[in-house]
């Protein structure tokens, strides 16, 4: 739950320890045959969005739009299993402008960015039709960003029944460095405006194959004004 350091510093955490998500706070969404994020009776909470196999039909969850970076800096965390293959399909990880049900950022089968429904955007992308790695990928203000694959050591691909942490932190000129499991991957400079604000999203579309994706936290740290 948001709670204030009391140093100028705003951090929002929630382990989904409870019955429901909240819902005043997250949207969900599954297409037609799909289920969305909710609870899943696990140790220590955690929430499981299940797609229906379908060819680019979605899963997500997100927020709305209430962090920005030009405050303090901004840091984004999560912790995510893969509970069925990803194989086909694409999965977005991080932060967006966008409250719509859409991949923020898509990414073409050489990996390159073919379209950006947000128009900004930071996070980790994958597509099971490109090559294995995780992507370091962003959106700023409509300017599709560079995209740069995770292979600075560590497991850098989605690995069905383990658990990968995933955090982005980006400094006040709105420069983000990329981490999975700790192990730093890569640095955007102007990877978003610094003054946008930004929800927490993640997204998952299908590929003919039905994907299950666990969420065990989210964490966002980010300066008061």
């Amino acid at each position: 739950m948001p709670a204030d350091t009391s140093k100028g510093l705003v951090r929002f955490f929630d382990d989904f320890m409870g019955d429901t998500i909240n819902l005043d706070l997250y949207v969900t969404n599954a297409d037609t045959g799909g289920t969305a994020y909710a609870v899943n009776v696990q140790h220590n909470g955690v929430i499981r969005g299940i797609g229906d196999g379908t060819d680019n039909d979605l899963t997500n969850i997100y927020t709305p739009p209430m962090w920005r970076a030009d405050a303090g800096g901004l840091t984004f965390e999560t912790r995510v299993n893969w509970v069925t293959s990803l194989a086909n399909g694409e999965n977005f990880i991080g932060m967006s402008d966008q409250a719509t049900d859409e991949l923020p950022i898509n990414l073409d089968d050489s990996d390159a960015i073919a379209a950006s429904a947000a128009a900004t955007c930071v996070g980790f992308a994958y597509t099971g039709t490109g090559t294995a790695n995780w992507k370091c990928v962003s959106s700023n203000a409509d300017a599709n960003g560079a995209v740069t694959a995770a292979n600075q050591g560590g497991v850098t691909t989605p690995v069905v029944g383990t658990w990968q942490t995933f955090k982005i932190t980006i400094n006040t000129d709105g420069d983000a460095d990329y981490y999975i499991d700790g192990i730093w991957q890569a640095r955007e400079d102007l990877a978003v405006p610094p003054a946008t604000l930004l929800n927490i999203y993640m997204c998952q579309a299908d590929g003919g194959t039905a994907r299950s994706t666990d969420i065990d936290y989210f964490e966002v740290i980010a300066g008061r004004r």
